[in-house]
């Protein structure tokens, strides 16, 4: 039996900062997952995953399961699970991860450190080895 897909690719409980948005503080989403096609500026930290679209802009702290970005962030990166740079990611911070993924193209200037792997099941649902696992 297949899911079927939002339009949006937003599912319920999950946070969407849009294009036109410019936001200063501290979001914290402990459940869900957030995306950020805007401007942010503070601390973000995410139960879920994380994603920086390609207009997305991000100056200061993250931390979430996974992290990818598209777009461009300044700071401090924490990934618990993977980060991913996409090929249009411009990212100027130290980060720490369990997994890097730099993919052609992408802009990466600052100090990386690997992070314990830990549990299969605290990482995020893209990095487990058994499918039937994510389904759970």
């Amino acid at each position: 039996m297949s899911k079927k897909k939002e339009s949006s690719g937003i599912k319920k409980g999950d946070t969407l900062i849009g294009k036109d948005f410019s936001i200063k503080g501290r979001l914290e989403a402990a459940n869900g997952s957030v995306r950020v096609d805007g401007y942010f500026e503070g601390e973000l930290i995410v139960g879920g995953d994380l994603i920086i679209g390609e207009s997305g802009n991000v100056v200061g702290t993250i931390s979430a399961k996974n992290i990818t970005i598209a777009g461009e962030v300044q700071g401090l990166i924490e990934a618990r699970g993977k980060l991913e740079l996409m090929p249009t990611a411009k990212v100027m911070a130290d980060a720490k991860m369990v997994f890097l993924i730099v993919e052609d193209g992408a802009f990466l200037q600052g100090q990386c450190e690997p992070l314990p792997r830990g549990d299969l099941k605290e990482r995020g649902k893209a990095l487990f080895a058994n499918a039937a696992e994510a389904e759970s």
